[in-house]
């Protein structure tokens, strides 16, 4: 019997502890609710319209009848015009990093300088000799 007493206190805690930490989301929400009403609900915009009475007359039995003039009525009336407001919204772009391409850089090189150029000359060709060879001649 005592630890069905026990169980049962235990639970009973755990379910205050549950509402208690609950309380918060609860006026959150409704604090969100308020707000969110306010925001949709649409400005009054006054707006003006004349209404003109005419009386009737009737002739009255003297013989100096006094024609009273019309009268006006100006009653405002107020209508309600619905607002746009703007609201951000959060979009998402999509981010490409570039891609990585190897760009080449100039190496410097050796530079040959101009060499002097010679002009050809005429060189002397000497004339052709005779020379002896061991084969013999034919007679």
């Amino acid at each position: 019997m005592a630890s069905s007493l026990e169980r049962r206190k235990r639970i009973r805690s755990i379910l205050v502890i549950i509402i208690l930490a609950t309380l918060p989301c609860y006026c959150l929400g409704f604090v969100i609710l308020q707000v969110g009403t306010r925001l949709t609900q649409s400005n009054p915009t006054p707006t003006t319209t004349l209404t003109i009475e005419i009386l009737t007359l009737t002739p009255p039995s003297t013989l100096f009848p006094t024609t009273p003039a019309p009268s006006s009525t100006f009653t405002p009336t107020y209508t309600e015009t619905p607002t746009l407001t703007w609201t951000p919204t959060q979009t998402f772009t999509p981010f490409t990093p570039p891609a990585r391409t190897e760009t080449p850089t100039p190496t410097p090189t050796a530079t040959l300088s101009p060499s002097p150029t010679f002009e050809p000359t005429e060189t002397p060709v000497p004339p052709p000799t005779l020379t002896p060879s061991d084969t013999p001649s034919s007679p």
